[in-house]
């Protein structure tokens, strides 16, 4: 599997996260307990640091970078990015569903529950709300979320990380 160092920052991946053969790790990243990342993806903390909260699902084909010490990228607990998504310096709150091919640029701000619909556009500095629904290009609010809907994110990230500990298991 593809890990490197970026100058003196070597990646660090907890032994019960699952990292894809076809995963690239490069740089400052810490990858926390349970996450899985899948095939494509590409997880660059070059410049930045990177942090990926346990149980958390980055799909196929997802690049997470953070160029900028004043933008970071963390990505919260139990929280799924979408195949094809591109994160930019972001803080993506615990429990985030973030749709397939979703946009999201430096500095925006997602808070706890936040759930993406496929396709959206987050603009650099947005400070989407906790707990919402947020559509289109620019994202933009369209309803607050249940508590149900909410713990519902954390159970599909629940089944990704219990479907990529089999895996593991069976290399």
């Amino acid at each position: 599997m593809p890990i490197f160092p970026f100058g003196d920052k070597n990646p660090k991946i907890d032994k019960k996260a699952f990292v894809s053969p076809q995963a690239t790790i490069i740089g400052d990243v810490e990858i926390s307990e349970g996450v899985s990342i899948w095939p494509g993806a590409v997880v660059r903390g070059d410049y930045a640091s990177v942090r990926i909260g346990r149980r958390s699902a980055v799909q196929d084909s997802v690049v997470i970078h953070a160029h900028s010490e004043d933008n970071p990228a963390i990505i919260g607990d139990l929280t799924v990015i979408g195949t094809a998504s591109v994160i930019h310096g972001v803080y993506v709150g615990d429990f985030a569903n973030i749709g397939e091919g979703c946009v999201i640029f430096d500095g925006a701000t997602l808070g706890e529950g936040v759930m993406l619909t496929p396709g959206s556009i987050v603009p650099a500095n947005v400070v989407i709300p906790p707990r919402s629904l947020n559509s289109g290009v620019p994202a933009s609010q369209i309803r607050e979320l249940s508590r149900e809907e909410v713990e519902k994110h954390g159970t599909r990230a629940e089944t990704i990380a219990y479907v990529f500990q089999k895996l593991r298991h069976w290399q």
